[in-house]
């Protein structure tokens, strides 16, 4: 789970704080020197100070790169714009975002139960911070660029599908009601890993069958490794892993946040034994579009293809704080 996030965002219905707060904060608020007085309300005037912020944002720039690497343009598949799925998501995060007394019992939890469990655990016992990167329809998109439809025609009768690092298993069930529309004949077989206990549960009550390691299976069809590259113990080591267990004709779906930067949750370093890329921690201007031809040249090194790619918001639901959080995701589909 990410720790650290930016924020833009699209319009967003604010003032759902009532009483005395939201009238404290609305007095004189012409005053632009204007300084809440309770803890209240001036949680709830920055609140609507970074929701009418992110009110302004253009939501295009998510899914667009000013200059992609030439010899992967012609693979690059643009989204444009969020679809109404990513926008239903977003609603949906700005109304438990502006749940007052929800939000407050969250950040009274979480002051606590992380003196002793991670922050993935805290979200997964508080079922809060769920992502969103691309709706089932963008998804679809993807996939029909990668080819991955002709190959597997609906003749086929299961498609094996592995997810590492599921979380609580909602954009793992967004890209598999993607592959169920495309192999509607077709049965699919789901298992996932994910290191943190509380998401396992998570896992189980979506039926997902949770597995301890990957290093045994092979000619896996489907698997999926969304924002976990730059969170584990050794990035290198799990592409050959996802290599190896990929079937000869399946298909790896890859998303990493850029700017690149590693964090372990569950080691007292936080750092990895081999970082993905070797500019990090020490950047020195590298752009994100070189930052894309490096990822790519490191999956072709290990002999992936890559087949079609794209670039969107990896969201995360929002707090009191604001109405969500995102960073740039580098969304890629390979095969052997």
């Amino acid at each position: 789970m990410k720790k650290i996030y930016r924020f833009e965002s699209a319009k967003i219905v604010c003032g759902i704080y009532s009483g005395r707060v939201q009238d404290e904060f609305m007095a004189n608020n012409a005053d632009t020197h204007y300084i809440p007085r309770s803890f209240l309300a001036r949680m709830a005037a920055d609140k609507t100070r970074n929701d009418l912020e992110l009110e302004n944002c253009d939501m295009t720039q998510w899914y667009t790169l000013n200059n992609p690497p030439s010899q992967y343009l012609d693979r690059f598949v643009e989204m444009k714009s969020p679809d109404e799925i990513t926008l239903g998501w977003l609603d949906r995060s700005k109304e438990l975002s502006n749940k007052l007394w929800m939000q407050l019992w969250h950040l009274f939890a979480k002051a606590i139960l992380s003196f002793f469990m991670t922050q993935t655990d805290v979200n997964g016992i508080l079922r809060r911070g769920s992502m969103f990167i691309l709706s089932e329809v963008q998804f679809q998109r993807l996939l029909l660029k990668s080819n991955f439809s002709e190959i597997h025609n609906n003749k086929m009768r299961s498609i094996n599908v592995l997810d590492i690092g599921a979380g609580d298993g909602e954009v793992t069930l967004r890209f598999v009601n993607a592959l169920a529309a495309l192999f509607p004949s077709s049965s699919i077989q789901l298992h996932a890993t994910e290191s943190s206990w509380i998401m396992r549960n998570r896992l189980s009550e979506k039926s997902i069958t949770v597995l301890e390691d990957i290093q045994h299976l092979k000619d896996i069809n489907f698997i999926a490794c969304l924002n976990v590259l730059d969170r584990c113990i050794d990035p290198h080591q799990l592409l050959f892993d996802m290599y190896n267990g990929l079937a000869p004709d399946g298909r790896l779906l890859l998303a990493l946040v850029l700017p690149y930067s590693h964090y372990v949750e569950k080691n007292s370093s936080h750092l990895p034994l081999r970082p993905l890329f070797d500019h990090w921690p020490n950047h020195t201007g590298v752009t994100m579009e070189q930052e894309i031809e490096k990822f790519f040249k490191q999956l072709e090194s290990i002999g992936f293809r890559i087949l079609s790619w794209t670039k969107a918001p990896y969201l995360c639901e929002g707090d009191l704080k604001q109405a969500f959080y995102w960073l740039n995701d580098i969304i890629v589909i390979c095969s052997k």
